[in-house]
């Protein structure tokens, strides 16, 4: 995510003040020791470590400052945001999502069974736009659980990350860990079905915070555990019978960041494509972005796009120069 904005920022001229998050700030020094080795000179780019609340608020509202690039959590953006418009500094929110995934009658299910794990369990599901509401149409929906239940019993190895027979590693804080078992608790109480996970996890070869992939059916769309980001491997399975019924469940919440959808009718992707409410798309894959490609949400996902030529634009300023062909120069 640093790079993402490094990257663009350099390209147009700036010097930059990276604020990582305080609970992983040590990727960030990392990289700091290399831009020394490269050879970057003083003050161009430059990292600050320290709490949201001091260290991202002075930024936020530092008269010099004059651009705003922030990932992480609606709540945070909305509080960024209002510091921000005291000097109307230039903003870019990537926020929150709850981004779905739609599996239609005709989609191949072993492909989109393969992606839908891939949407959610990745990175812990510790992805903004991980697919964590799974729609399926009603004729495949009972082979498409059987399958992804299955898949993720089969791929799903809980460990240490640095282990490469890993794919799971743990949550990145204990009150990360805390905040999705408590969902568990919530999705229960609302009267969903869990069918898969919902426990604390164990491994014997690491430490950490860890909890199996938890899958959640018979889920409603006012449940909580269907409306609100957890931000863990959660997920929750819904069936549908229409196109029509699909796109409104797709765009029945507050986010707007991610979605995918599986089908083998390339019309009907595009037509669907076009009335789910995000800032990205992907048919037949999810969450595979490339760094050409504009990348950001609409409603309470965010402001602006990040990679491709629209990030570049995200750095810069239009300036528009007339001279008076009549004078002499």
């Amino acid at each position: 995510m640093a790079a993402w904005k490094l990257g663009p920022a350099l390209a147009c001229g700036n010097t930059v003040v990276l604020k990582p998050a305080e609970q992983t700030p040590l990727s960030i020094l990392y990289f700091a020791n290399l831009t020394v080795k490269a050879g970057f000179p003083p003050g161009v780019i430059n990292i600050v470590n320290g709490y949201g609340r001091i260290a991202g608020a002075a930024l936020a509202t530092h008269p010099n400052v004059d651009k705003i690039a922030f990932t992480g959590s609606t709540a945070t953006a909305r509080e960024i945001m209002k510091m921000a418009s005291s000097t109307l500094k230039n903003i870019t929110l990537e926020t929150g999502g709850k981004s779905p995934l739609i599996v239609f009658n005709d989609a191949d299910l072993d492909l989109a069974v393969e992606w839908a794990h891939i949407g959610i369990m990745s990175n812990q599901g510790q992805i903004c736009t991980a697919t964590s509401r799974v729609l399926v149409q009603d004729n495949v929906y009972d082979a498409f659980l059987e399958k992804f239940k299955a898949h993720t019993r089969k791929i799903s190895k809980v460990g240490d990350p640095f282990d490469e027979t890993t794919f799971q590693g743990p949550q990145v804080t204990k009150a990360q860990y805390d905040r999705i078992m408590s969902y568990v608790d919530i999705g229960k109480a609302e009267g969903a079905k869990l069918v898969l996970g919902g426990k604390p996890a164990t491994s014997p070869d690491a430490k950490g915070f860890f909890i199996e992939p938890t899958v959640f059916t018979d889920v409603k769309s006012q449940m909580r555990i269907y409306q609100e980001e957890v931000f863990g491997p959660f997920v929750c399975l819904m069936r549908f019978k229409t196109e029509e019924e699909a796109l409104k469940m797709a765009n029945e919440t507050t986010y707007g960041l991610g979605s995918a959808l599986f089908t083998t009718d390339l019309v009907k992707a595009h037509r669907v494509a076009r009335r789910i409410e995000a800032g990205m798309v992907w048919i037949n894959s999810s969450n595979d972005s490339d760094w050409r490609i504009p990348f950001g949400g609409v409603k309470s996902s965010g402001i602006g796009r990040e990679l491709g030529e629209e990030g570049l634009k995200a750095y810069s300023q239009v300036k528009s120069v007339h001279v008076n062909m009549k004078s002499k120069l």
